[in-house]
């Protein structure tokens, strides 16, 4: 029986269902596509990333396929942007948020010109995520910052990827060598986000030899809450099947902390108030309140994201899309794979 008070902990996407009005029908390249009226479109910058770690999802998403993680990419910078802009013109019925995504998308040179054209098409939410080690860069040979073009370009979120409060350890678990982030710089930049009103967020992987129980989760919030942090999500590593081979999925097996017994744990000693659920297509996300911050946790299997598309593809009889991701080479796709779900194309070189 699922306790009162937690209606989709225990059956999520068994639970999951839109009627065809959540939907808003595009015509992309002479097809008609049905897109979730919620959907994000994230724009895939680079493969590229100044990390290693050992539970990097961008290449999960391909070793679930049996895939090596390699993007081809628009050589032609200006060729790039304008095919950008186009995508983003033909789905702005759907108004849907903004992420820019990697790889490291600071390291990218196109990311300042990333930014101004994410600025002009405009959107109901914009958000950048990265390792933060970059937020300093200077931009061609002026003086300004990458932080100074997020804050330029109107950004409204700052989500920074990090493994564990103590630096040290953070910089092991994701394996950083160059352009380490001090406690203080990343301070420093969270105070400035913030009064640029960007919001930061900080984004931790659960892992056993990182932050893997309750009280190092608290550790972890405390230490977030010390550097001016009210917004912190905890990701369960990613559920991928067993089709998966090589280092990547032995590490997320060898080291995956499962949600399910940390939230029991959580409401057994009513250390954090839960006051929201979401339900995605392949994800299950609880929202509790832990002093000033929010505390989101999420669940995510990769193995539901076709059958998904399959099921309301079928009912609605289109092709379906709940998130749109704009690739190196171009192409606008119903998902993380540049050669599935194809819905606008574009030119490939590598």
């Amino acid at each position: 029986m699922t306790p009162i008070g937690h209606p989709h902990r225990y059956t999520r996407q068994q639970d999951f269902s839109l009627s065809g009005a959540r939907f808003k029908d595009i015509l992309l390249d002479g097809v008609e596509w049905a897109i979730y009226d919620n959907a994000n479109f994230s724009i895939h910058i680079t493969d590229k990333c100044n990390a290693d770690c050992q539970f990097c999802i961008a290449h999960l998403r391909y070793l679930h396929d049996g895939v090596s993680y390699h993007k081809p990419f628009i050589a032609d910078h200006d060729v790039y942007l304008n095919r950008l802009m186009e995508a983003m013109h033909s789905v702005q019925n759907v108004n849907p948020s903004i992420s820019i995504t990697g790889g490291e998308p600071t390291i990218s040179k196109r990311l300042p010109d990333i930014l101004r054209a994410v600025s002009q098409e405009g959107s109901r939410k914009r958000t950048i995520t990265t390792n933060g080690t970059g937020l300093g860069f200077k931009v061609d040979n002026s003086s300004d910052t990458i932080m100074d073009r997020l804050i330029e370009y109107r950004l409204e979120h700052l989500n920074i990827s990090r493994a564990h409060y103590q630096t040290n350890t953070n910089n092991r678990i994701m394996k950083m060598a160059d352009h380490l982030l001090s406690d203080g710089e990343l301070r420093e930049y969270i105070q400035t986000a913030k009064n640029a009103v960007i919001r930061p967020r900080l984004s931790c992987a659960l892992l056993k030899e990182g932050i893997g129980t309750v009280d190092a989760m608290l550790r972890y919030l405390d230490w977030a809450d010390s550097i001016g942090v009210d917004n912190v999500i905890f990701r369960q590593l990613m559920d991928f099947g067993t089709q998966a081979q090589g280092a990547i999925p032995i590490y997320c097996e060898q080291n995956v902390v499962r949600l399910e017994p940390i939230w029991e744990e959580l409401d057994s000693r009513n250390i954090m108030t839960l006051y929201h659920q979401v339900l995605g297509y392949y994800y299950y996300v609880e929202v509790r309140k832990f002093g000033t911050i929010d505390v989101a946790s999420e669940m995510a299997d990769l193995n539901l994201i076709t059958p998904q598309l399959q099921r309301f593809s079928a009912e609605i009889g289109k092709p379906c899309a709940f998130e749109m991701v704009y690739h190196p080479n171009g192409q606008l796709c119903a998902g993380w794979r540049e050669e599935h779900n194809v819905m606008t194309q574009g030119s490939s070189h590598v």
